[in-house]
């Protein structure tokens, strides 16, 4: 009987998970081995980032829906992230539209979907700071897919409130060179800063 305790307790320890903050990113695995954890989302950060933006100037008009995932499987381990999924149309003309993607279940959710990640950065972020920005406001990187080009970028989110309007303030930045092709096509989504309106 005591083996048999013995056993089961050390089969849970075995199975045990190790829970790490998503804003943690000097975790990693001990030499290189398998090491089951989890990145959650312990203080609900990407919460505030779900919903359905539009961004509209002139011609165009560019809207993301955005959804929280929890415990999504990512190789050897698991996270929580925002996925997400758009519909990009110019001089009325739909040129990509990938929201129906939204609730289908990947194997690897992060590289599957148009948007998606779970980076949380400060204000002071280097790569996009934020002067106006409260002391402790968080905001998102994440990465973006061209559909239409297969061209990866990197998406900074805000959520703020403007005039009373929620928003989502955007940076599309960092377009990856297209090493696979000597003719790279070019980033077709809107790029730069932008603000998008909650829907």
């Amino acid at each position: 009987m005591k083996y048999l305790i013995l056993l089961t307790l050390l089969s849970i320890v075995a199975k045990s998970q190790t829970i790490i903050d998503i804003r943690d990113n000097s975790y990693s695995n001990p030499n290189n081995t398998y090491y089951d954890y989890y990145k959650k989302d312990l203080n609900n950060l990407l919460d505030p980032f779900q919903g359905t933006y539009i961004y509209t100037n002139g011609n165009i008009s560019f809207k993301i829906v955005l959804q929280k995932m929890i415990k999504q499987s990512q190789s050897l381990h698991f996270e929580d992230l925002i996925i997400g999924e758009y519909q990009y149309i110019e001089n009325g003309i739909e040129k990509t539209n990938t929201i129906s993607n939204i609730n289908i279940i990947y194997n690897n959710q992060y590289s599957k979907h148009a948007i998606a990640g779970n980076s949380i950065i400060n204000n002071n972020n280097r790569e996009w700071k934020c002067p106006q920005c409260n002391a402790n406001e968080k905001r998102l990187r994440a990465k973006i897919i061209d559909r239409s080009t297969d061209r990866h970028a990197t998406i900074f989110m805000r959520r703020t409130t403007v005039n009373g309007q929620e928003v989502l303030q955007v940076k599309v930045t960092d377009i990856l060179p297209d090493y696979g092709t000597t003719n790279p096509q070019a980033f077709s989504l809107p790029f730069g800063e932008f603000t998008m309106i909650k829907q």
